[in-house]
């Protein structure tokens, strides 16, 4: 492994932050956020247009669904090998930059032949076990490089966002990922009823300008120190939640990816048949409720960056609990469903948007990517498990409600680990340039 000195001469670094660095200004948030846009428009992508390649392919629902899971599985088990692995590599091209070199493309070339597929493979060897086979493999690559890129990305702004900017750049960059979620959904897949192509053209498109960002618009920050080498095993990052306060971070980061995944996994069936509404209400509800997620990040991250993310998760888990037990009692009507799917929207900005800055705020620079980790592979195991459970709790009770119940259920525990998190204070820093 290099040391610091010779990698500070091979690139040009800048120095790792402290109390006394001035702030990054709006333009490296907006160029953090676009770095990250193409991993939002790929999983828009595995969610809208893959089954429906798949289905070019086989009529098994159970090989479809399980290629979807895909994203669950490997956001489990390479996400977080990609943050811990990172936390000591070090090449001339930097520290955690190589790693988004390397996926960008794979995720790029994976995702067009996936594209492709149906219409290079000839109709009538569609089903053939091999091309079968080629396509389960080809989307593998494509959901395993997508979370290598997740995996270094999100500790990659620790390492670029000081404690007092960390929210503004959460919160610009879930603006940006918001917009790209609309063009995707609003304007790509709309076009597949001309060519299933389109869509991952326009995928294809953000993609190609998140490796352009990556190539040319990132600047890495180096530590003092690097951890030494050591071996990994699938359970290595779990060992970080002997740490309390860390181990009450994944509580909370459970909590608020099972209250999306409850909320959204029936909501569907909800809308269409216990309220009996069409599936026209059912998309204008979910448009309208898109509004939140544009307009209310950058507020909420100006005031976590303020106040600090723990007082603004609470309050988030507060808020979300209301509206997952109004979705229990109250909605019934077209009103009623859209207030309660807007209010969701904006509690769940309140409640997601702190959890960067919790992970990384004060947290040692060269265990940022194994602290990173070990979050990550709890939220993902639990909610796989609860969405599981509560789908099965559902069927059990005839009732799509149960799954908001038991997502208010998971806020309260949310809001008991956010409780116990140790207020810590913001580090002083300087000023902006020019202030």
């Amino acid at each position: 492994m290099q040391t610091t000195r010779g990698y500070n001469a091979a690139v040009s670094m800048a120095p790792s932050p402290d109390v006394s660095e001035p702030r990054l200004s709006p333009p490296s948030m907006l160029r953090m956020g676009l770095m990250m846009a193409g991993a939002n428009a790929v999983d828009v992508i595995t969610a809208t247009m893959l089954p429906i390649t798949a289905r070019h392919f086989t009529g098994n629902i159970t090989l479809i669904g399980t290629m979807v899971a895909l994203n669950r599985i490997c956001g489990f088990l390479v996400q977080p090998y990609a943050a811990w692995k990172s936390d000591g590599h070090l090449s001339s091209r930097g520290r955690r930059r190589p790693f988004l070199l390397g996926a960008w493309p794979a995720v790029f070339i994976s995702m067009a032949i996936l594209g492709g597929l149906p219409f290079i493979v000839p109709a009538e060897h569609h089903r053939t076990l091999v091309v079968v086979s080629v396509l389960f493999l080809v989307n593998l690559v494509m959901q395993a490089a997508l979370d290598v890129c997740f995996g270094t990305g999100d500790p990659m702004y620790g390492d670029t966002f000081t404690a007092g900017d960390l929210g503004r750049a959460n919160g610009v960059r879930m603006t940006v990922t918001a917009g790209t979620a609309v063009a995707m959904t609003l304007v790509f897949v709309p076009l597949a009823d001309r060519h299933e192509f389109w869509p991952y053209a326009g995928a294809l498109g953000f993609v190609g300008a998140s490796f352009l960002i990556t190539c040319f618009g990132l600047r890495e920050r180096l530590p003092a120190s690097l951890p030494p080498p050591a071996s990994y095993h699938p359970l290595k990052p779990l060992a970080e939640l002997r740490n309390p306060q860390t181990r009450n971070v994944a509580i909370c980061g459970s909590a608020v990816l099972v209250s999306l995944a409850l909320t959204d996994m029936l909501h569907a069936l909800f809308v269409t048949e216990t309220l009996g509404f069409s599936k026209t209400v059912l998309g204008t509800t979910a448009t309208a409720a898109l509004i939140a997620h544009l307009i209310m990040p950058y507020p909420v991250g100006w005031l976590v960056d303020r106040i600090g993310p723990r007082a603004v998760l609470i309050t988030g888990f507060i808020l979300l609990a209301g509206v997952e037990a109004a979705f229990v009692f109250w909605v019934e009507s077209l009103t009623s469903l859209y207030i309660g799917l807007i209010s969701f929207r904006a509690a769940w900005v309140v409640v997601h948007l702190p959890m960067l800055p919790l992970i990384f705020q004060n947290t040692p620079a060269e265990r940022r990517g194994a602290i990173f980790a070990a979050v990550q592979m709890t939220r993902a195991g639990v909610t796989s498990i609860a969405t599981i459970l509560a789908a099965a709790l559902a069927g059990a009770v005839g009732s799509y409600r149960m799954c908001y119940l038991v997502a208010g259920i998971v806020c309260l525990i949310g809001l008991f680990g956010a409780i116990r998190l140790v207020a810590v204070p913001r580090l002083a820093v300087a000023a902006p340039a020019g202030a």
